[in-house]
């Protein structure tokens, strides 16, 4: 009866979170982050792949997007979506390894208000789906181990190949299940078998709109993966960074339970041979690892390893509650505390997440520089003043920025959804290099917006440019400036060097 009441708990978590997300993307005053406009951008582009990343972003937001009227609502519904259908199946898998509905009820929930999870319920990007298929990669492995079929094998293969299709680390978790199968007394037959071998094929064959986009495009998503990886930093400041990233998003005290829980599972799983503790170490651990080294010289971000909290969320809460049992009373305490503080910051991270202006009630001041969500604010107004901006040029005038992710909040928020112009200059490659034709753009006017004054490299592609048409978003209760654009009318576009000797 314990049991069914945890499950009963569990789903009226999932569900009222559900509900609650899907009403929040409807009523929110946060605009699209510039990933979520560009991810829309590449949705009413249909393509195999994209520079940056696979396609499966690009297809659930074209899928949203068909169903409803486009709008943040439509290209932000799959979060809340995906996110409720990984919860389901960490509850399912949860309940698989530690035989308790409580421990799942407990993972579940925590899984909701960290502020990885809060933010991944709302904000629509490809860890949506990359955290889902991996959740049920570890699920159909944990079916594997525990009853044998040879067959969980294909739809391993197939959640692999969809999670590749939605981020290329699906390489990675590929190979922590290979290194479960290499270390598991009890699995290694399997290395004997065809089952895994076909499984791989089919990972590669669900995969090949990537490999085939690819392999047009001069391996461009590659390049890129490694050249983001390899841009150095300060050696002696990015590790801390790295570990202070994850503190953050799994609010602190968790952050230690999951080292914890790892820590005692590897032990446990490579000493005893034990496959559930295991399990749960390699499918998480070498990517927290491998990312924690990639920190050291090189860039990272607090959310690269957020599919290694999926059974290492798991391990940290039956490890410790494992200990709790047979723990002394003063660890109870602790313990207990904990959790109890853990459950609370989460609690209060997201409700001043959801509505910052309660923070600015309850005294709490954030500088706008520092607020993660301040590139959230203002998109609509900027699109309004560009709209009206380009309503007073010749028709087939254009918008031009020369950064990708104002590009595509431009694209979204200016009337009629136009194709921005990313202009070639002072800026790294994109997707927008794929799209942009500018043969087509020659003697053309445009509107052009950046974050500072033109710039001498963008002016004179331009016969002229007029006078600087300044807009700054503001704080809504302190009216300090969050970010100031410049708005220019263009005359007569020229094009770089390259583009004039080809015109």
């Amino acid at each position: 009866m314990k049991e069914k009441k945890y499950a009963y708990l569990t789903f009226a978590v999932i569900l009222g979170f559900l509900i609650f997300r899907i009403f929040y993307i409807a009523t929110t005053h946060y605009t699209l982050s510039q990933d979520e406009a560009y991810f829309w951008d590449w949705s009413r582009h249909p393509a195999l792949s994209y520079y940056d990343m696979g396609p499966m972003i690009a297809w659930i937001i074209a899928f949203f997007t068909h169903l409803f009227p486009v709008s943040a609502f439509s290209v932000r519904l799959g979060a809340p979506v995906f996110a409720a259908m990984t919860a389901v199946v960490i509850y399912i898998l949860t309940v698989d390894v530690t035989e308790s509905s409580m421990l799942g009820f407990w993972v579940v929930l925590l899984f909701h208000i960290m502020p990885i999870g809060m933010a991944g319920g709302i904000i629509m990007t490809y860890y949506s789906p990359q955290v889902f298929f991996m959740s049920l990669m570890a699920l159909f492995l944990w079916k594997l181990i525990t009853d044998g079929r040879p067959w969980w094998w294909y739809l391993i293969g197939l959640t692999a190949g969809l999670g590749l299709l939605s981020h290329h680390m699906f390489i990675f978790f590929t190979a922590e299940v290979g290194l479960f199968v290499i270390l598991s007394r009890n699995n290694r037959k399997w290395l004997r078998r065809k089952e895994p071998y076909l499984a791989l094929l089919i990972e590669l064959i669900v995969a090949s709109p990537i490999v085939i986009w690819n392999a047009t495009h001069d391996f461009v998503m590659f390049r890129h993966a490694i050249g983001m990886m390899s841009e150095t930093k300060n050696i002696s400041f990015t590790l801390f960074e790295y570990i202070g990233g994850q503190a953050g998003i799994e609010a602190g005290f968790f952050f230690l339970a999951v080292v914890y829980g790892l820590a005692v599972s590897g032990y446990r799983g490579i000493k005893f041979k034990d496959d559930k503790y295991l399990f749960l170490f390699c499918l998480s651990a070498p990517v927290i690892l491998f990312i924690a080294l990639l920190s050291i010289g090189g860039r990272t971000e607090p959310n690269w390893p957020v599919s290694g909290y999926i059974t290492g969320s798991i391990a940290a809460v039956y490890v410790v509650y494992e200990k709790l049992r047979n723990g002394r009373h003063w660890f109870r305490v602790m313990v207990n505390a904990g959790l109890g503080l853990t459950v609370f910051l989460g609690v209060l991270v997201s409700v001043f997440a959801y509505y910052p202006s309660l923070m600015h009630d309850a005294g709490i001041y954030i500088p706008p520089q520092r607020d993660p969500t301040n590139r959230m604010y203002g998109w609509d107004t900027v699109g309004r003043q560009v709209s009206a901006e380009l309503a007073q040029l010749p028709p087939g005038s254009f918008v031009a920025t020369h950064e990708y992710g104002l590009n595509a909040e431009l694209a979204f928020y200016v009337k009629g959804h136009p194709q921005v112009y990313e202009i070639p200059v002072i800026r790294r490659f994109s997707q927008y290099d794929f799209w942009n034709n500018f043969r087509a753009a020659k003697g053309r006017d445009a509107i052009y917006v950046g974050y500072a004054p033109i710039e001498s490299q963008v002016s004179v592609l331009f016969n002229s440019v007029g006078p600087a048409q300044e807009l700054t978003i503001k704080t809504r209760h302190t009216h300090e400036d969050r970010f100031t654009f410049y708005i220019y009318k263009c005359y007569g576009y020229k094009g770089t060097a390259k583009e004039l000797a080809t015109f």
